[in-house]
């Protein structure tokens, strides 16, 4: 376990603190971070969803990875919506508040997984994923995009220029057709995706704020996520047969940080950068503690 988590987890950290320590200097600014975010929205992330998505192992039984991934959102969509209104929060924080407690960010999740339950259940980790990605690329990007005035065209038309969604469409289709890329454009996307956590923590750390100027809020959006999802698993257990791997993934997924995506939407929508990146780095923090105690304690 500690030689995973120097040799996978500890990078994170100093690509975070290589980030922060150059804003700190100088040479790399907000406004200079906020490049390397727009790149990872229109190129990286796309990329990423590609390869994931298409290729997937869909298998009639493993559907319910995905599908339990869909039924904690629908939990929690609602459940978010309610509580953003009972809190006094302006437009900004509430879009950050709703999509803050919908992303799972199980990249985080990954070295745990690998050490704990093989790589050779990797699979089940990216079907659960599958799921998450689908509502993190069209209701959590339709939160930021989407203003009062929008009509339910407005908001689709939105979602269908998003290079997120038009990523998991030729995902999808490519697994279901069978179809393969070319090699030589396969090794460019997988280059361009290993990238991605890189520029994401690199950025992270340049726009870090130390002081915690919205602790309280960013404390009880993190809360509201980690709680909502241990109770909509505990539900979800208790009507859908899945298995003790998918269950222990759901509790993973309850326990990880507020995934990164945050931060993209937040940018191209010139939201509140502040919150989403406390949220974001308070999220890290805990979860380190809470994922190790959960799989050390099950």
């Amino acid at each position: 376990m500690l030689e995973i988590i120097l040799e996978k987890l500890l990078p994170i950290f100093l690509f975070f603190t290589i980030g922060y320590i150059l804003k700190i200097m100088n040479i790399l600014k907000k406004e200079e971070a906020s490049v390397l975010l727009k790149l990872v929205f229109y190129l990286l992330s796309p990329a990423v969803i590609i390869l994931s998505v298409s290729g997937m192992k869909l298998e009639r039984e493993l559907l319910l990875y995905p599908i339990s991934a869909l039924c904690i959102h629908a939990f929690m969509i609602p459940t978010g919506l309610f509580l953003s209104k009972l809190i006094k929060l302006n437009e900004d924080e509430r879009k950050v508040f709703r999509g803050a407690t919908l992303i799972m960010n199980m990249t985080f999740i990954l070295p745990f997984f690998i050490v704990f339950f093989g790589e050779k259940n990797l699979y089940l980790l990216s079907l659960f994923d599958a799921g998450n990605l689908v509502i993190v690329t069209t209701v959590v990007y339709s939160i930021f995009v989407s203003s009062k005035e929008d009509t339910a065209m407005d908001k689709v038309k939105k979602l269908l220029k998003s290079p997120l969604i038009i990523a998991l469409i030729i995902g999808f289709v490519l697994n279901i057709t069978g179809l393969k890329l070319p090699r030589g454009i396969e090794i460019t996307m997988q280059e361009i995706a290993e990238m991605t956590g890189t520029l994401i923590m690199i950025a992270l750390g340049a726009y870090f704020t130390p002081k915690f100027k919205k602790l309280k809020l960013s404390l009880i959006i993190v809360a509201i996520k980690v709680i909502g999802i241990l109770i909509a698993t505990f539900i979800i257990g208790k009507f859908l047969p899945i298995d003790e791997m998918g269950r222990k993934i759901m509790l993973l997924g309850a326990f990880s940080p507020v995934g990164n995506n945050i931060l993209t939407f937040v940018f191209v929508t010139d939201g509140d950068m502040e919150l989403a990146i406390n949220v974001v780095s308070l999220s890290i923090i805990l979860s380190f503690i809470n994922v190790s105690l959960l799989l050390v304690l099950s």
